[in-house]
């Protein structure tokens, strides 16, 4: 019998595929952001990251202008199997972040959630 895991999520997370920046000391570099929610973020990375490492993000939406500065905190780092080079998945949650960034994550993860699913899988 197969136990099925604890859900300790608490906002609704969207799954997505596009590029976003990490500073974890003072140069960014590229990311793929994997899935959202109003809390944190779930992300590839070149690199590991530990646990409890405050980073930094660039977040610019598709079809916005504007890129979002996002401060957050390392929650887990795990290397993908079977990639090469070396691939990191690291959860963030979000710490800091201003109003309008707060706002543009939440309308960004109801639209997506909005959207059939078949037209989620093709981004």
């Amino acid at each position: 019998m197969q136990q099925q895991g604890i859900e300790r999520r608490r906002a609704p997370r969207a799954t997505v595929n596009f590029p976003i920046q990490i500073s974890t000391k003072t140069e960014a570099a590229p990311a793929t952001l994997k899935d959202i929610s109003s809390n944190g973020l779930c992300c590839t990375y070149h690199e590991p990251v530990r646990e409890m490492t405050i980073v930094r993000m660039d977040v610019k939406f598709p079809g916005e202008q504007d890129v979002h500065r996002i401060d957050g905190v390392v929650v887990r780092c795990a290397k993908r199997r079977g990639e090469f080079p070396p691939t990191y998945e690291i959860a963030v949650y979000f710490a800091e972040m201003t109003e309008a960034a707060r706002k543009t994550v939440e309308r960004f993860v109801t639209k997506t959630l909005d959207q059939p699913a078949a037209h989620r899988a093709n981004k």
